[in-house]
Order: structure tokens, then C-alpha cells, then sequence
């Protein structure tokens, strides 16, 4: 049998209550791993046999998926806050780490459509880590790891509405260091970490999970064209870092890396283009997105 594949999501009112919308679409997604796994130990009791047995305790789910960006709408379950702004077209949309260690949650469905089309649904899933990478000749990714409080079979799957709107493209960045304008990054990613902590298990799974310390890194690989950046790292100077994708002057989606010091590696090598490596250590990190949508 051969499944037609689909994922999408909603929005939870109730932390670990499946919504009574679920057919929200997150991007072009490109996997999913349900991340489903026994929580077991083996044991050895001395009961005159040379063998172990194997107790299970319960389950634990922790959702991953990768998928290309056309909104920057699912990320801000990577961030936790959200601010939205404008009264018409364009609206401006801040994401922000949020204070409080209760992250929004969302409930993802994952259907597999054929003879005997069925899903599962992960409820209660929060954000653990965000990833957002691109390289040259490339679409803007995200990847994004969840913990979950249950998964669920279920036989009863929405319609999903596709967004037809183009993803970002490389191709369409600019990247801006120190308030000057660099044109030559080849690829880079940011990465935020919400660093969960898992809540003791309620009979199969765990109850709930609260966030830690957030943390934050990125890393840009770019052509060597002159010391800038080597001066930077060695001056121990702190500064800014904005990189925007653009499909238009009012449809863009801009990463703001806000007090970050870096580490430069530029390696010479007896063949190829003189590159360097420049990993930023921020203070904060923000999305900033302009488009049609009203709310987030």
C-alpha cells in the first residue's frame, strides 16, 4: 500500500487537548519523525535464570520536522512570544523569546492517506529547538524539535488548505554585520534552544514540559575578502547582525541577532576559495516579519 503523506497542525487552548481546528498548514514540510520510542530498562534479579528482563515504564514522543518557509507564522512556536502589529495590510509580526517558561503548545497531525487512511495525532508539543539554515542556490529551511505529552491513532482527518505562496530564497537575502552590508555569505544557520525539562510520567507519558535558560548560536560561512571580521572576534567587539529574505518591499521575513560576539576559522588550503567561518555567540535573537496575515 502506498500512503499519500500530509502534516499539519493546531493550535492548543487547553495544553495537551487536541484543538477542533488541526488542519493549519506549516510550510512545505520535507520530513516528520513522530520520535516515538519506550521508555524501558533492562533488569537482572536473582531469581536462578542468566536471563534480563525488560520493564517498560511508557512512551515517550518528541516530534521533529523539516520543512521549507513560507511564513514565518510556525516559527513563533520556536520563540514563544509574539507581537502583531498594523490595522491593514502590511502587518508587521515580532517574534520574541518569551519570558515565562510555559511555552504555547500545539497538538501536530501526521495523516497517511490510502486504503486505510488514519494519523496520529501529538498532543501537547512544545518547542525544544528551532533551527533556521540556508545555503547558496537554496530556499530558507527550518527544523524544529517538539516534546510531546501524548500520541494518539485516530481514523478522523481534516482537509488541509496548501499555502500557495513562493518559499524564501536564498537568492533573495541580505545579510548586514556591524550595520555594513556583506554580499558575499554563502550559507548559515541560527539556532535557538528552549532546553526542556520533562515533568514525571502520568501512567504512559510525561505531564508536561517547562523550558529552561534559552539559548542562542549562529554561524555564517562567507568568502575571505578582508580582515573585518578576524578584527571583530580579536577586539572582542560586540555587535549586530540582520538577515532579511525578501519576496517583496512589503512581504519579507528578517532574522535580527541582537550584542553577539564571534569566533572566525579562515583555513588556507593549497586549492579553492580563500572561506571563512564566523560562529556568533548573541545575546538575543528576534524574527521580524511583514506580510498579508493580521495575526499570527
Amino acid at each position: 500500500m502506498v500512503y499519500r503523506k500530509l502534516v499539519s497542525y493546531g493550535e492548543e487552548t487547553s495544553y495537551g487537548q487536541t484543538p477542533d481546528d488541526v488542519s493549519k498548514w506549516i510550510g512545505g514540510v520535507a520530513s516528520f519523525n513522530g520520535g516515538v520510542e519506550l521508555a524501558s530498562e533492562d533488569i537482572a534479579v536473582l531469581n536462578g535464570l542468566r536471563r534480563t528482563s525488560t520493564v517498560v515504564h511508557g512512551l515517550n514522543a518528541s516530534p521533529s520536522l523539516e520543512f521549507y518557509v513560507q511564513s514565518a507564522r510556525f516559527l513563533k512556536y520556536g520563540f514563544g512570544k509574539t507581537t502583531d502589529t498594523g490595522s491593514s495590510p502590511p502587518y508587521t509580526h515580532l517574534l520574541e523569546i518569551a519570558d515565562g517558561y510555559e511555552l504555547p503548545s500545539i497538538t501536530i497531525l501526521e495523516q497517511r492517506l490510502g486504503g486505510t487512511s488514519h494519523g496520529f495525532l501529538y498532543n501537547g508539543c512544545r518547542a525544544d529547538k528551532l533551527t533556521l539554515s540556508w545555503e547558496e542556490d537554496g530556499l530558507l529551511q527550518a527544523s524544529m524539535d517538539f516534546n510531546s505529552t501524548k500520541v494518539v491513532k485516530t481514523t478522523t482527518l481534516p482537509a488541509v488548505e496548501p499555502d500557495t505562496r513562493s518559499y524564501f530564497k536564498a537568492s533573495s537575502k541580505t545579510v548586514e554585520v556591524n550595520n555594513v552590508q556583506i554580499g558575499y555569505v554563502v550559507s548559515g544557520s541560527v539556532t535557538i534552544t528552549n532546553n526542556h525539562t520533562a515533568f514525571p510520567r502520568s501512567g504512559d507519558f510525561p505531564t508536561r514540559h517547562v523550558a529552561g535558560n534559552a539559548s542562542a548560536e549562529a554561524e555564517l560561512e562567507l568568502y575571505y575578502i578582508d580582515s573585518s571580521l578576524f578584527d571583530l572576534m580579536t577586539s572582542k567587539t560586540r555587535f549586530d547582525v540582520r538577515i532579511k529574505f525578501t519576496r517583496s518591499p512589503q512581504d519579507y521575513v528578517e532574522l535580527r541577532l541582537e550584542d553577539c560576539v564571534c569566533s572566525v576559522e579562515s583555513e588556507l588550503a593549497a586549492e579553492g576559495e580563500l572561506m571563512q567561518t564566523v560562529s556568533l555567540k548573541p545575546d538575543s535573537v528576534s524574527v521580524v516579519a511583514v506580510d498579508d496575515t493580521p495575526s499570527y
